[in-house]
């Protein structure tokens, strides 16, 4: 007999615990066969699909913060371009800019720069134009094209940003 935790047990015993414990683990193994493959591929896949969200996700992110650039520079440089001065407060004279010169001065810049060639179907969107003749306010459309996921939606993503400045005088 042996002593087992300061009791008498018969080795019968131990042998037959040990005994099924070896053939649990043996049958554990024989159905564990090849799970690992199968979570491992499942793994890769959620990563994989994870990468392609996020980079798809800075790419949207960046093209927009890029039009969201071009927009304010735009808009200023739209908002330098007033033909007129309002002389009829008593105070300083202020510029007057109209729709169509803020539009015009607006798509000027942007050919000058090169935008139209460098940005995905740029375009000059509703409202560009001056909301009360001292703001120049110019909005742009373009589509980003994000990689991997332009497979899955080839017209591209569609984004929008809007720039404001106030035409000021100085002295």
């Amino acid at each position: 007999m042996k002593m087992l935790h300061g009791l008498e047990r018969p080795s019968s015993v131990t042998s037959t615990v040990a005994g099924l414990w070896r053939r649990f683990l043996g049958d554990s193994r024989e159905r564990d066969s090849g799970q690992t493959t199968i979570v491992l591929l499942g793994f890769t896949l959620v990563t994989l699909l994870l990468v392609i969200t996020i980079m798809a996700i800075t790419s949207v992110y960046i093209g927009e913060r890029k039009l969201q650039s071009l927009a304010d520079r735009a808009s200023s440089a739209a908002a330098d371009t007033f033909t007129d001065l309002d002389r009829t407060e008593v105070a300083a004279p202020s510029p007057i800019l109209t729709h169509d010169g803020v539009a015009g001065a607006a798509s000027s810049y942007l050919g000058t720069v090169g935008a139209f060639d460098e940005v995905q179907q740029l375009s000059l969107g509703a409202p560009t134009g001056t909301p009360d003749g001292l703001t120049a306010q110019v909005t742009l459309n373009a589509v980003v094209h994000p990689p991997v996921v332009n497979y899955i939606i080839p017209v591209g993503v569609p984004i929008t940003a809007t720039g404001d400045a106030r035409a000021v005088m100085g002295r």
